[in-house]
């Protein structure tokens, strides 16, 4: 059953099930998979390239379990979570496709270089993988994301994966677009570093419970403080205003409310 909430159509199926539909569709620019939590719906309505970014996507998927709790509700009773470490470990996972080169984006060196020694440990080729740690701000260098995007398309890639956070990346790639070649495309932030043995990730018991968040509070209290506990209360207004306009829908068949039309036009505000 297909889902729709805040205006998303979300994609069904496991992550393998994404990435296979992912790569069937037309090579024509960046076949770009988004991972939607309660942060992202909070962007979504405050940034327009953000926005722009996730109605491009080839996919998008429910990450966070509030979300996936809000569709079960809304009727979709096989709505399930796809997070960002479930697509990495998927594609990542053998055998390796023939033909298959990567592109790593990454918030620090560290991550690029544990990760690619995990990969050739693996048994994948180490000229199949290039990475990169870009500048902050990156995602405004005219000049660097033109170099960047022929790198990644020299490089031939057909899996770019990025763990520089959320909103760079995919408006990164969005604003990119062809320049890149057709590669399918990861933006996975945390669930890169989490890839590299660099961060660990929650308990199952955890995660099935919706603290996954909390644990990674644990870990970094002074960077996720205003996530948490400051922006992800104006999900309640958003939730409030969007389950009276489309609580007489199903799931299936109309959207949870709508936030794109309370973007702010801003694109830079990233």
């Amino acid at each position: 059953m297909n889902v729709r909430l805040f205006d998303i159509a979300f994609t069904p199926g496991s992550a393998a099930d994404i990435l296979r539909f992912a790569a069937a569709q037309p090579a024509t620019r960046p076949r770009l998979i988004v991972t939607a939590n309660l942060d992202h719906v909070v962007t979504l309505t405050e940034n327009a390239a953000f926005r722009a970014a996730y109605d491009g996507a080839v996919a998008r998927t429910l990450d966070g379990m509030p979300l996936v709790w809000l569709a079960r509700l809304r009727g979709a009773r096989s709505a399930g979570r796809v997070t960002g470490h479930d697509l990495i470990a998927a594609a990542l996972a053998p055998p390796w496709p023939a033909g298959q080169r990567l592109y790593l984006v990454c918030a620090t060196e560290a991550v690029g270089r544990h990760l690619t020694e995990r990969l050739v440990a693996a048994g994948i080729g180490r000229e199949a993988i290039a990475t990169t740690v870009p500048p902050y701000g990156f995602e405004t260098d005219e000049a660097y994301s033109r170099a960047l995007s022929e790198a990644v398309r020299a490089h031939g890639t057909t899996l770019l994966v990025l763990g520089v956070g959320a909103p760079r990346s995919e408006i990164w790639v969005d604003r990119q677009g062809a320049a890149l070649g057709a590669p399918v495309v990861l933006a996975v932030g945390e669930a890169m570093n989490v890839a590299a043995g660099l961060v660990p990730r929650a308990p199952a018991l955890l995660q099935r419970a919706g603290l996954e968040w909390f644990f990674r509070f644990l870990h970094a209290p002074r960077r996720l403080f205003r996530r948490y506990f400051v922006r992800s209360w104006r999900l309640v207004g958003i939730g409030i205003r969007a389950f009276r306009k489309g609580a007489s829908k199903p799931a299936d068949a109309a959207p949870l409310g709508s936030v794109g039309a309370r973007v702010r036009r801003n694109p830079d505000s990233c």
